[in-house]
């Protein structure tokens, strides 16, 4: 007997497709929302042992009034997870703002329409914690509590995407906690905001260039792309999409996750830490990775820190560790590849 229906906004993605799997797996039935009947398909195609527990509902827009009005019917708990995250937007406002904002902004208005809903989680990002724009002591710890005070206008007229998408999920994270604090639902809710976001990529693909952007970075190291020196990254830290997706789930299952927001970060990093677990575990990529000597990396020094103690005290969450992590991945990405006919 199924734990409940479970809405997940923008299914046939990177965490959304993990999400899916995971509330399928602890026993709920997953309601998918997609663009049209064919993703629908092709998405559950790849996991006909959830055929059963999946029902899917048709938004083909999520900014316009009412766009998800039908697919809230029957739902017990919404994780609302669609939400641009691409960093070469036409247009700031068009393509990354109003899409993460009106979205947010649907969703919950139409939860007004369905009182079975109990549970609601919001995917942020730790973008909309912290500020690119400005240094900050490698003493200082970012928590729970921070935010970026990104304007909308500042969002709108930048010139440096990533700021952009900062001030995206920001502003729709407020607009989740404001809805809270100004509608008083019935239902409950919960944020969830993962850093850089990693892990071996389960959603169906019809090629390699339909991976998302996270694992693009993974197969630029396999096919050579990197050859001439090791890629430059964001914030150097990490999170297994594994435990973003188990976040998920717990942040509606446990009572001590009411009103709370979760930051998700597994550690730091160095990328010179991603080229040297490559070459040791996949040692025919060799001759296609940078050459790194690993000792002469500093290992200790990080931009900032993090405080998870509330996500690991409070959801249990034991992070999956960044060697298995990229183990996972490049070891999916390579499968992909063989299977399109890409074998590095």
């Amino acid at each position: 007997m199924s734990k409940g229906v479970v809405l997940i906004t923008g299914i046939t993605g990177y965490v959304a497709t993990h999400t899916a799997l995971a509330f399928f797996e602890a026993g709920y039935t997953v309601k998918g929302t997609v663009r049209s009947a064919e993703k629908a398909d092709f998405w559950i195609s790849a996991f006909p042992q959830h055929k059963d527990a999946f029902q899917y509902a048709i938004v083909e827009d999520m900014t316009l009034p009412g766009a998800y009005d039908e697919a809230i019917k029957g739902v017990d708990i919404v994780a609302h997870i669609a939400s641009p995250t691409h960093w070469n937007p036409k247009d700031n406002e068009k393509d990354i703002l109003l899409p993460a904002i009106n979205g947010t902004k649907n969703i919950l208005s139409a939860t007004k329409l369905e009182p079975r809903i109990k549970r609601v989680v919001f995917t942020s990002s730790f973008a909309a914690v912290s500020d690119a724009r400005k240094e900050v002591s490698p003493d200082k710890v970012f928590t729970p509590a921070d935010f970026n005070d990104i304007t909308y206008e500042e969002g709108k007229t930048a010139t440096e995407h990533r700021w952009t998408y900062q001030a995206s999920k920001a502003l729709a994270e407020k607009t989740f906690w404001n809805f809270i604090k100004e509608e008083k639902p019935s239902w409950a809710g919960s944020v969830v905001a993962p850093i850089g976001t990693y892990g071996p990529p389960l959603q169906p693909v019809k090629s390699l260039k339909d991976i998302n952007m996270s694992c693009q970075f993974f197969l630029g190291l396999a096919n050579g792309t990197f050859k001439n020196g090791v890629p430059a990254i964001g914030f150097p830290f990490f999170v297994d999409v594994r435990d973003v997706a188990l976040a998920h789930l717990r942040a509606v299952e446990l009572d001590v996750a009411k009103g709370q927001r979760y930051l998700l970060v597994g550690g730091p990093y160095k990328p010179e830490q991603i080229v040297d677990v490559v070459v040791r575990n996949f040692p025919f990529l060799k001759e296609k990775l940078p050459e790194v000597d690993i000792t002469k990396v500093d290992l200790e020094s990080t931009p900032f820190k993090i405080d998870t103690s509330k996500t690991t005290g409070e959801l249990g969450i034991t992070f999956t560790p960044f060697e298995k992590m990229i183990v996972d991945t490049m070891n999916r990405l390579l499968f992909l590849a063989k299977q399109f006919g890409a074998i590095p």
